[in-house]
């Protein structure tokens, strides 16, 4: 399948407010009756740094997903994601106009530096920044965010709307559409639709391409995944 060339780390945990507790069920497209996993989060404050950690579980209870961001007065510095079930691990750290980006899948390692861009949007903070640009996104403006394409080592530009009409319409949310603003990935990649509740701006549903994978007859394959929240 194509879309393992894009392993959109950000994407992936899809994304819910850095301050907001929640737990959310994750439903695989193709099979939308079964559950697939389950999400929820924690945040830690620790002098001028704040620790981020989204769990994603098995529908048996197995940890299957850590996806940790930590940010330094408010600026994200560091993202990893570590798959437990496929021994797939990714990070990224930020080194003043530079980020050091780590992709591993069992022995196999590689690394790269590339230039920083700004917004870097981490999936466990995707809510504040959708949060923070939707007096824009309302005005009909498109909002860009970069997100770390992990396998390929590289920052991906993610162009994000509000459209006026889809399948996911709900009388009290708005739904934005996310996708890549390369035209040859937005090949690749399918959309992702963020259902946000239009007076908290918090993300309701998610539905379209995940990173996160079923194990079919052996082998792990990327689904796209129906996302549900739920707010403490």
């Amino acid at each position: 399948m194509k879309k393992i060339l894009i392993i959109l780390l950000l994407v992936c945990a899809f994304p819910l407010m850095a301050g907001e507790l929640f737990n959310a069920r994750i439903y695989s497209e193709q099979d939308s009756e079964k559950l697939a996993y389950t999400h929820n989060n924690t945040v830690t404050i620790e002098g001028d740094s704040t620790i981020i950690n989204h769990y994603y579980y098995t529908s048996d209870g197995q940890l299957y997903v850590l996806d940790k961001v930590v940010l330094f007065n408010g600026e994200p510095i560091f993202n990893s994601l570590k798959f437990y079930q496929i021994n797939e691990y990714s990070s990224l750290e930020r080194k003043g106009d530079k980020v050091i980006l780590n992709y591993q899948r069992g022995k196999k390692k590689k690394q790269a530096t590339r230039k920083y861009r700004n917004p870097l949007v981490f999936a466990p903070i995707q809510q504040d920044a959708i949060k923070k640009n939707m007096h824009k996104l309302l005005k009909g403006e498109a909002v860009t965010f970069y997100i770390f394409a992990a396998e390929v080592l590289r920052l991906v530009e993610m162009r994000v709307t509000l459209i006026e009409s889809s399948s996911y319409d709900r009388e009290d949310c708005y739904v934005l559409q996310m996708k890549p603003d390369n035209f040859l990935i937005d090949w690749l990649v399918d959309e992702v639709y963020y259902v946000v509740n239009k007076s908290t701006y918090l993300i309701e549903e998610m539905h379209g391409f995940s990173t996160l994978r079923q194990e079919i007859d052996g082998n792990w394959e990327y689904r796209d995944m129906d996302f549900y929240y739920s707010y403490e």
